[in-house]
């Protein structure tokens, strides 16, 4: 079976930044699991995987802007220490560089991570964490098969016990 629109795709993958650093490993004993076309992946990741069989190997780039887009400056603040909420996480509000917050307001949640600390101020950069990389991925479709029937109606993988596991699907 080939990757289509409405499969269920199990894949293996390395993925590696510009310097060729691993960012993420999905090994064959736990692999990505997903529908194929609902849109939850990146689309220009489900481009490259379409059409391809089980048991393929595949290697592609997605650049920058087909991934996570270019750093954007405008979503760098500087965020006075005084206007920063009580967090269990930081009750000293005590802040370090590469310190990850979260921001709430309204229905509205943003995350952050810490890039320069002030006296009386963080700067806080609210890009994608792989905003400005373009991404290598290496890997192997492990299996391809159509939804099941929950599948279909919800548009995503769902374990068939409900607790994710290793595959058992070997090839």
């Amino acid at each position: 079976m080939t990757i289509a629109e409405n499969t269920i795709v199990e894949l293996s993958y390395t993925l590696r930044n510009s310097d060729q650093v691993v960012i993420e490993q999905m090994t064959v004993q736990w692999p990505l699991k997903f529908y194929f076309g609902s849109g939850a992946m990146l689309p220009a990741f489900e481009e490259h995987l379409r059409g391809l069989e089980q048991g393929s190997r595949f290697e592609f780039s997605i650049p920058a802007k087909d991934a996570y887009g270019t750093i954007d400056p405008a979503r760098i603040e500087e965020v006075p220490l005084n206007q920063l909420p009580d967090s269990e996480d930081f009750p000293n509000r005590v802040y370090e560089r590469g310190d990850h917050l979260q921001f709430s307001k309204g229905d509205q949640t943003r995350v952050g991570r810490v890039v320069e600390v002030m006296d009386n101020a963080i700067t806080v950069d609210f890009n994608h964490s792989l905003a400005g990389e373009d991404l290598y991925f290496s890997g192997r479709i492990i299996h391809v098969r159509t939804p099941r029937a929950d599948e279909a109606v919800e548009k995503r993988y769902i374990e068939p016990n409900g607790i994710r596991s290793d595959s058992r699907l070997r090839p």
